[in-house]
């Protein structure tokens, strides 16, 4: 744990980072396979990430300090071998109790963001699902976050970039090649909407990697390696995740 995470772990009531783990234990099966001291980042991190945004609900549905962490860890999971911990652009959150529709449109949706606004939009369910059965490769809050590290990564400067450049245009380089094989309908693990463009790729290579590490490098050995390179983590080793280099073989 670096110097940073030392400070705000000592600032941090006990009874918080309890609270958390309790949580994470009981929801998130990323979290719960960490070893301890992993586990003790992963909860600092997650602190940090919910004190850096607002979360919003609609009118009389009310959002546990339950749900707000586990939200929170979808957003941890996918940063966690990275430096940057917060989003910068996507301050807002707004939970739904069920899938939600726009102005003069038929069309429901569980999850959606909007970088004019800064919001991420989520249906609860649906992200619940998505801890309910960790081993489908569909999980909400992973998909919609991915969405944000990738806008988020447009607008930065040079020097708050939250993924490194050469490693991003090279994971861009396999996902095109990986974007045709799911259009011909040759790939076993990815829908076909993930076909739809590369944002979409990559929000689904992320719900992948995560739930279906194995299958994944399975299918395509150098795009999972492009996504440990990318995210400094490798999920086949579920105790210490970002000592990825030692798997990338």
């Amino acid at each position: 744990m670096n110097i940073r995470y030392r400070v705000i772990d000592y600032l941090v009531g006990t009874s918080q980072k309890e609270e958390c783990h309790l949580v994470l234990m009981d929801r998130n099966a990323y979290y719960q396979h960490l070893d301890s001291s992993e586990k003790r980042e992963f909860v600092i991190r997650t602190l940090v990430f919910l004190r850096s945004v607002n979360i919003y609900s609609e009118p009389g549905f009310h959002v546990s300090r339950e749900m707000k962490i586990l939200l929170g860890s979808a957003f941890v999971q996918i940063t966690f071998g990275l430096r940057r911990d917060v989003l910068e652009h996507f301050k807002r959150i707004f939970i739904f109790s069920k899938p939600y529709t726009y102005k003069n449109m038929n069309a429901f949706f569980n999850g959606d963001v909007n970088p004019l606004t800064g919001s991420v939009n989520l249906s609860w369910p649906a992200v619940e699902m998505g801890f309910v059965v960790p081993t489908e490769g569909a999980n909400l809050a992973i998909h919609e976050f991915g969405h944000c590290l990738i806008l988020e990564n447009r607008i930065c400067g040079i020097i708050k970039k939250i993924l490194h450049p050469r490693q991003l245009k090279s994971w861009e380089h396999l996902g095109l090649k990986q974007l045709v094989r799911i259009r011909r309908g040759q790939s076993v693990l990815f829908k076909r909407y993930a076909g739809t463009n590369l944002m979409e790729l990559f929000s689904a290579a992320l719900e992948n990697f995560f739930e279906k590490p194995y299958a994944f490098y399975a299918e395509n050995p150098d795009l999972y390696k492009s996504m440990c390179l990318l995210l400094k983590q490798d999920p086949r080793d579920p105790k210490r995740p970002t000592e990825f280099l030692r798997n990338l073989r």
